[in-house]
């Protein structure tokens, strides 16, 4: 028994060994490339060092005649004659020179010249009759010496641009045969993996997606019935909602090799690489069937291909023809599903979007109240929290956050606490992270003059006191003088008690005078107008415009929509555009927008007026200490805490405008 453990050892050993040894490392990887580099630098710098030490001397060229006068003037000192064939020589050597000062200035008086002469008899004798001069014949041939310096140039900047074109191929595709390889990176089932219960808020896009994981899992059972699985889904919602999350839990769901891609990889620098790759990702995903491909980002390849004024993409446009094929062609295979995900659905090409291709539009929308609730349960279990922290009050104050905000508004919380040197994070680390996602940081370091502050004070206070005294506002969420995220001075913040998708004719004029609270609170208290008000005048005329031109809201324009576009396309979409209507119904809608935005302020005016008392109390206290919430706010004025209006017969009720949820000094 020893020895068969002995023996089993040994083999182990063996078998350890003959083990493949771990790839070498990057930096190993990059010694042929540096090995290049360090030899073509020593190829220069020789080169450099031979032409240098070549032509350093300070020769003076002659010309023969010159040579033959100095020859025989006896100013030769030596002569070295370089045959470059049977008659013609290269001479060179020292000589004197006979003009004055000139033999000064080089050193032991002596000069250097070189010349090409044609050797006669006339020039050996004279070289021979005179003794003192040391005549020298070298058989010298500067035939390798021109070679190499002609050639050394040439093999340096062939040397220079092969090791930088190396180098981007290598970096762009992983070698010149690779361009067109798929970089689609493969995620197999034994890896970490996300499943449903990470992804909160989408129970419906779960929901749609649960029979794609179904047939992957037992393809038999819908095969029997006689029903074709989808061959696509695309994930369409606004940014933050969860659509690459989602794809990521079906991964793990499904248990399934899964190829992730971004829609930007496809499209490279050389014509044909995009659709080389489509092929070569669906190749891939037949070998591994039952599969799933996710392409995040489709818009980024799958663009419609509409021309246009600047004419089409082509190597786009071929990318997205390889995969129409691909997702629908001749040579179509079961068992490859696609999901793709996009916040652009609108620019994506209708060939993509048909039945067959993309057969299921999953919708992820912005989470309701109780879906921001669930990915509050998601988001908290990573922090410490205290226990007076109120999941639902933060999932009923954060209306349009999508789950990227909720992620990000409890990473804030614990980032506050951790700054703050708390355990935890409390409720109001919450709040004041929710504050912060939504309106921005407090710039507390900006210098305001006494003059401005004071303005500002009665300009939010203005706001303030008309969004309490109009019956169907939102509620008052909190009053600061201090500077915050795009608000110059300060800010006027609202938020609605509930989710609302859609308001009616009476909400609207309300926030048309409470826009122009801050205005008409400036004429009261200083007789005087500022440029403060610009972003509340920008906001009020387009819900005014709003109500006229789309909602229906005005009774003289009637129930007609107004602004209809009608666009030529052989121009191009978004460049020639027509309005629909006459220039005299353009300035009845003028005059209606005017109308109800000069209502607006009037109504403010006589609400400030009649609580010009409040309004400067409100003033003075935000003077005093610069933030105040709603509650605060009511309890000064002596205002009870606000209920929702809801009118028991709603003149219109449309889509939501984008009401104002801050309004800025």
């Amino acid at each position: 028994m020893n020895g068969n453990k002995d023996y089993n050892k040994d083999n182990n050993v063996k078998e350890d060994k003959k083990k493949p040894s771990p790839p070498p490392p990057s930096s190993a990887r990059k010694t042929p490339q540096m090995a290049i580099f360090v030899w073509l630098l020593i190829f220069l710098s020789l080169g450099v060092l031979f032409v240098y030490n070549h032509n350093k001397k300070d020769f003076s060229e002659w010309e023969q005649t010159k040579f033959e006068k100095e020859l025989s003037e006896g100013n030769i000192l030596t002569a070295n004659l370089s045959p470059e064939n049977d008659r013609v020589f290269y001479v060179d050597g020292k000589y004197k020179s006979s003009v004055p000062g000139e033999a000064a200035q080089a050193e032991n008086g002596e000069l250097l010249y070189k010349t090409k002469v044609v050797y006669t008899e006339k020039i050996d004798e004279m070289l021979r009759s005179h003794a003192a001069i040391v005549r020298k014949i070298e058989n010298k041939d500067p035939w390798f010496k021109n070679l190499v310096l002609m050639i050394l140039p040439v093999i340096l900047i062939i040397g220079v641009f092969y090791f930088l074109f190396s180098r981007q191929i290598k970096m762009a595709g992983k070698g010149a045969m690779q361009f067109g390889k798929s970089k689609a990176r493969m995620i197999l089932p034994s890896d970490k993996k996300i499943t449903f219960n990470d992804v909160a808020g989408a129970d419906e896009a779960k929901e749609e997606t649960k029979e794609i994981i179904d047939f992957l899992k037992d393809p038999l059972k819908f095969k029997l019935i006689g029903g074709r699985i989808p061959k696509g889904a695309l994930l369409m919602g606004p940014p933050g909602t969860g659509k690459t999350l989602l794809a990521k839990a079906i991964a793990g769901e499904a248990e399934v090799p899964f190829f992730s891609i971004s829609g930007s990889d496809f499209v490279e620098m050389f014509v044909g690489v995009g659709a080389s790759r489509v092929r070569d990702m669906f190749e891939q995903a037949r070998k591994h069937a039952p599969c799933i491909i996710f392409i995040d980002e489709i818009d980024a390849v799958g663009r419609s291909r509409f021309s246009g004024i600047g004419g089409g993409h082509d190597e786009r446009e071929q990318t997205l023809n390889a995969l129409l094929v691909e997702m629908d062609g001749l040579e179509t295979q079961e068992g490859v599903i696609i999901i793709a995900a996009t916040n652009r659905p609108d620019v994506l090409d209708p060939a993509l979007l048909r039945p067959g291709r993309f057969d299921r539009q999953i919708v992820l929308d912005l989470p309701d109240i109780k879906g921001r609730r669930q990915i509050l349960d998601v988001h908290i279990k990573g922090i410490k929290i205290d226990a007076d922290v109120n999941l639902d009050t933060i999932a009923r104050g954060t209306p349009g956050f999508s789950g990227a905000d909720l992620a990000n508004l409890i990473n804030e919380a614990a980032l506050l606490a951790a700054r703050l040197d708390k355990k935890a994070a409390g409720m109001s680390e919450m709040e004041e992270a929710r504050d912060k996602v939504r309106w921005g940081r407090e710039r507390k370091s900006r210098k305001v003059s006494d003059r401005e502050r004071k303005i500002t004070a009665f300009h939010e206070a203005g706001h303030t006191i008309v969004s309490l005294l109009c019956p169907n506002s939102e509620p008052i969420h909190k009053v600061t003088i201090i500077p915050r995220g795009m608000a110059y001075l300060g800010a006027t913040m609202h938020l609605p008690e509930e989710d609302r998708y859609t308001q009616s004719r009476s909400e609207l004029i309300d926030e048309l005078a409470v826009l122009m609270g801050g205005r008409s609170a400036e004429q009261i208290a200083f007789n005087e107008i500022t440029s403060g008000a610009s972003s509340d005048i920008e906001h009020a005329t387009k819900i005014a415009k709003l109500m006229v031109c789309t909602f229906g809201m005005s009774s003289k324009m009637g129930t007609m929509q107004y602004g209809s576009r009608e666009g030529h396309i052989y121009l191009g979409r978004d460049i020639v555009k027509s309005e629909g209507f006459s220039e005299e119904t353009a300035r009845e809608i003028d005059l209606e927008i005017k109308a109800l935005i000069d209502s607006a302020k009037k109504r403010s005016d006589t609400m400030l007026t009649e609580n010009r008392y409040k309004l400067d109390l409100l003033a003075n206290k935000l003077l005093e200490v610069e933030t105040l919430d709603g509650a605060e706010v009511r309890k000064l004025l002596g205002f009870e805490e606000k209920k929702t209006a809801v009118p028991a017969a709603p003149e219109v009720s449309a889509p939501a405008a984008p009401a104002p949820e801050i309004k800025t000094a």
